[in-house]
């Protein structure tokens, strides 16, 4: 296994570093695969599911959807380890699943947060802002206010129809539009959500949150330039946290941007954000796609001191170890060849 492929696997970033003998297996047409977090509490869209097979290599992998579901398509059936990678985020159990000779099947697998809490960027937090506008009226600023409550307890329908009332009364607010949006995001409509984040923009073009809530919604959809864009314009203007960080170096990595993959990490370290140690492993990605393994393993060298466990950090031990190995090789063979020429 090359260096290369040892930092992907953390990623998932190809869809098969093995290739598997399908022809004595039957394929299933679609597998949605569901994870579970403590709380029903909601996926960052950094979440990742990734399939390993029986070899322990990577099969395949893909980002979650806003139910928290990742769906594949023409798998073989067998047994699979199912790993989970994303911001904070990994997994609760095993993930050994049985995948059956059907057309289509379901399978859930918990998830926990590595640091045991939730994470800043979730549901309450940095999707919503406080709509405190001095100029809406008393009933418009009761109903944006009992929305926000209804926010607090993940009550997405209560709170949609409370918005929706204040916003009738006094629709010149922002935020109210920015806070909306991610209800909608929640509830998985996210067409309706994009409308509302461009309203609340269209109010205010330095609503912050609304631009983050966005790029969120690209990087669902893959869409990774727009991701840079609506990301750099939200750091521009106050959103300086970690998550948001991480999901732009992880759209400008996708983009084959390296060096402001890079970048992006060091603006985040040298601010000293909570939770921003996988933004070594990006790098370190960026780094070993530009063939300097050097500075690949110094930054997966930084990760492992600043999160020495976990299953992330086994991974990331793995990936060094065959990089330290490739390093190695590599000298030797130009002893070897030194020694010819001689």
């Amino acid at each position: 296994m090359t260096g290369r492929i040892a930092v992907l696997l953390l990623f998932s970033l190809t869809t098969a570093f093995a290739q598997i003998n399908t022809a004595s297996q039957e394929l299933v047409r679609r597998v949605r695969v569901r994870v579970a977090l403590p709380n029903h509490a909601q996926c960052d869209p950094s979440t990742r599911v990734v399939l390993n097979g029986n070899s322990g290599f990577t099969v395949t992998g893909s980002s979650v959807n806003n139910e928290c579901v990742a769906e594949f398509t023409d798998l073989p059936a067998t047994r699979y380890r199912v790993s989970i990678t994303g911001a904070n985020i990994t997994n609760a159990d095993d993930g050994e699943i049985e995948i059956d000779p059907v057309i289509m099947q379901d399978v859930e697998v918990r998830a926990r947060y590595t640091h045991g809490s939730a994470p800043n960027y979730g549901v309450g937090a940095s999707s919503f802002v406080s709509v405190r506008d001095l100029a809406a009226p008393s009933s418009a600023a009761k109903e944006f206010d009992k929305a926000e409550k209804l926010i607090a307890k993940q009550d997405w329908t209560k709170a949609l129809e409370r918005l929706r009332k204040g916003l009738a009364i006094y629709p010149e607010d922002a935020a109210a539009y920015n806070n909306l949006g991610a209800v909608y995001s929640h509830m998985g409509n996210t067409s309706e959500a994009r409308e509302a984040l461009k309203k609340a923009l269209a109010l205010d073009d330095h609503l912050s949150q609304a631009y983050v809530n966005l790029g969120r919604l690209s990087f669902l959809d893959k869409d990774y330039p727009a991701v840079e864009s609506l990301l750099n314009k939200a750091l521009t203007l106050a959103a300086q946290k970690a998550d948001v960080f991480t999901l732009l170096a992880y759209a400008q990595l996708s983009n084959q941007h390296f060096d402001q993959a890079i970048a992006t990490g060091q603006q985040a370290h040298s601010g000293r954000l909570d939770q921003h140690a996988y933004l070594h492993v990006v790098a370190a990605n960026a780094y070993e796609q530009q063939k300097k393994i050097g500075d690949s393993i110094s930054q997966l060298e930084l990760y492992l001191n600043e999160e020495p466990t976990g299953w992330r950090a086994d991974k990331v031990r793995e990936a060094l170890a065959t990089l330290q190995a490739r390093v190695s090789a590599q000298a030797q063979q130009r002893s070897i060849s030194a020694e010819t020429q001689r």
